[in-house]
């Protein structure tokens, strides 16, 4: 079967001429560790002392890799990928904040991306991850079994009324929420959490998603698990399958607490 990008008239048919030799150049400079490492360090200083650098930084590398900086800015991103049947997802990846003020303020960033997805085709799904609604520390106490101290049993309920919000603003929507899949650690605690909102909102249609990291040994007994369960309660399961972006940790932890065997 011809794979999908060998037509590159088709697969870089977005692009300009003067785009893709910007993507060329870009790529080859990022190739070099020591030459990202100087310029990380480069730019870090330039914005931390105020040098007008924003709209070097918006001509290269941001507006090769992002949409924009919110999703007003995408818009014409968007509309441009949708010409091509490209559809868009709006991935506010927020995660590993600490206070309660960011969570909040990260639920509003979900909700304005929900409305703002409800009126346009091109956009047919809505991301979060579940420590941009609460602190990681949450997640991983519950998923060891340890109990959670006043303060911490607040925190939960309100980890739990954000997600219950979300969903039930995509549920109203009629717009499915892809949940993204975090360390193993603390994942046992989210996916309780999704599984609770599937059940709740995945009856007729399926709005709510989990992440199954394929790297992870038990991922197919968890969906063995969770297919048997949606069976005996009446609700939908909704997955979306990915590598993982955490191997990496997940290795060092494991070979930390020899747990590789």
């Amino acid at each position: 079967m011809k794979k999908l990008f060998d037509n590159t008239e088709v697969a870089l048919a977005l692009k300009s001429d003067l785009e893709l030799i910007r993507a060329l150049v870009l790529f080859k400079m990022i190739r070099k560790a020591s030459l990202v490492k100087i310029g990380a360090v480069a730019t870090n200083f330039a914005l931390k002392i105020k040098l007008p650098v924003e709209k070097l930084i918006r001509a290269t590398v941001f507006d090769h890799f992002c949409g924009g900086i919110n999703e007003n800015d995408c818009q014409e991103v968007v509309e441009k990928m949708y010409t091509k049947n490209v559809y868009t997802v709006l991935d506010y990846s927020v995660e590993g904040k600490q206070e309660e003020q960011q969570f909040d303020n990260t639920l509003q960033r979900i909700l304005k991306i929900l409305e703002f997805a409800k009126t346009d085709k091109a956009i047919p799904f809505v991301v979060f991850k579940p420590t941009g609604f609460g602190r990681f520390k949450i997640y991983q106490k519950l998923t060891e079994g340890t109990p959670l101290s006043a303060a911490e049993k607040v925190e939960w309920k309100a980890i739990k009324t954000r997600f219950d919000i979300v969903c039930k603003t995509a549920y109203t929507y009629n717009i499915p929420v892809l949940i993204d899949a975090e360390e193993s650690w603390m994942q046992d605690t989210a996916d309780s959490l999704i599984e609770e909102m599937m059940e709740k909102y995945n009856t007729e249609d399926v709005i709510i998603f989990n992440t199954l990291q394929a790297y992870r040994w038990d991922r197919l007994t968890y969906l063995k698990g969770l297919h048997q369960r949606a069976k005996t309660k009446n609700y939908k399961i909704g997955i979306k399958l990915v590598r993982g972006a955490y191997m990496e940790k997940e290795r060092g932890r494991a070979l930390k607490n020899k747990a590789i065997f």
